[in-house]
């Protein structure tokens, strides 16, 4: 949980994409799967900048097996055009991984969210990275890619 003086800092774009996003999960029986903003972002509010992307992560632990983040964000541009009282008004999927997140094996996506006064915003989406354990015979870990 953000802090009050650092959730007031939040700009009026980035709220309505969160609660475009808060919805649309909710819309898909989530509502009750963790988000949280971290990343620069949190690191730009705490420095009193205003951020330049979002970085939301969603733990995805206690959802069916089938249930990913490419999953859930290809059916946002649909939501978005079904929603338009949202203020999103369109969402275009980029599905760029870095080489680190390709290494890791990690379900990270971004997608640009572009409210109703044209303003686009870029979005980066990943699971929360859960518990790591290791087998006696291999030092690289075995990660929960689930949250």
């Amino acid at each position: 949980v953000l802090p009050p003086e650092l959730t007031r800092r939040i700009p009026g774009s980035d709220a309505q994409i969160l609660t475009f996003l808060l919805t649309f999960l909710q819309t898909q029986g989530l509502d009750s799967v963790p988000v949280f903003i971290n990343g620069g972002y949190v690191r730009d509010l705490i420095l009193g900048k205003e951020p330049d992307d979002l970085d939301i992560s969603l733990c995805l632990r206690d959802c069916a097996e089938d249930i990913t983040v490419s999953v859930l964000l290809d059916l946002l541009p649909a939501f978005a055009a079904s929603r338009p009282e949202l203020g999103v008004a369109q969402v275009k999927l980029a599905t760029i991984l870095s080489n680190t997140s390709k290494d890791k094996n990690i379900d990270t996506f971004k997608a640009h969210f572009v409210d109703t006064t044209g303003k686009k915003t870029e979005v980066d989406v990943m699971p929360t990275i859960g518990e790591e354990t290791y087998s006696e015979e291999d030092r690289i870990p075995i990660r929960d890619q689930r949250g």
